[in-house]
């Protein structure tokens, strides 16, 4: 059997704290731009996977998971398959309004940081979070300049006797700019006609366009009640 080193407590003091630092790091930004997994999330997972792969070198732990490789390869495992569910968990869709997509892939890369400072590479840790962060504010601006579409979704209630043909529904819309992807019906018994209409326009032209339509509908009789939303994807 593998002798194991006794546990050098000053060292793993110095890879958790460095853990919790480099989590916290990237967390900042996520609270900053008020998503729900901020800085006490993503110092959490650091550490917890920090503590995972340090405790590789207490003697009791080691020899439960065993000496060889796979029993560090079964922690390792066993960090991304529990990240798996924390980044379900910030996942969520409306229609096509996606939101924590990007939080999710930081809570992995911060879940892989941990467990690079927790096996004493805390250097490469740190260039990993200093990635992160280049990635999540560097590239935010970046994409400030790319041309982009941008989603809405458009519910509109007409009266009995004005219910539009999706033809002319869709010529309507597309005259304000909207490019139309998909209208859907839903009908009651009193004659009204809900339609449930998913769009997309130029991103730079997309507001004053939601708000031309949004002044049309208001002073169209035939119109009973209208909603026209942004589908923000993250």
């Amino acid at each position: 059997m593998t002798s194991i080193a006794m546990i050098d407590y000053p060292e793993v003091a110095l890879r958790l704290l460095a853990a919790i630092l480099a989590g916290s790091l990237v967390g900042v930004e996520r609270y900053k731009r008020g998503h729900p997994a901020g800085m006490r999330t993503f110092a959490l997972v650091s550490l917890t996977s920090a503590l995972l792969t340090a405790s590789l070198s207490v003697e009791s732990f080691a020899l439960l998971m065993g000496t060889s490789e796979n029993g560090g390869s079964r922690i390792v495992q066993g960090v991304l398959s529990g990240i798996g569910f924390i980044g379900a968990g910030v996942v969520v869709r409306e229609g096509l309004t996606i939101r924590g997509l990007t939080s999710a892939a930081s809570i992995w890369a911060v879940a892989s940081i941990g467990i690079l400072i927790g096996t004493g590479e805390i250097i490469v840790g740190f260039m990993g979070a200093f990635l992160v962060l280049t990635i999540l504010m560097l590239f935010r601006w970046i994409d400030q300049y790319i041309p982009r579409r941008s989603y809405s979704t458009i519910q509109a209630n007409f009266s009995k006797s004005s219910v539009p043909d999706e033809s002319a529904l869709s010529t309507r819309l597309e005259s304000f700019g909207f490019k139309v992807i998909s209208v859907s019906y839903k009908g009651a018994k009193s004659g009204s006609l809900s339609a449930t209409v998913i769009v997309w326009a130029d991103g730079s032209r997309a507001e004053s366009v939601r708000a031309n339509l949004a002044k049309d509908f208001h002073n169209d009789p035939s119109v009973i009640e209208f909603a026209v939303q942004p589908a923000q994807m993250d």
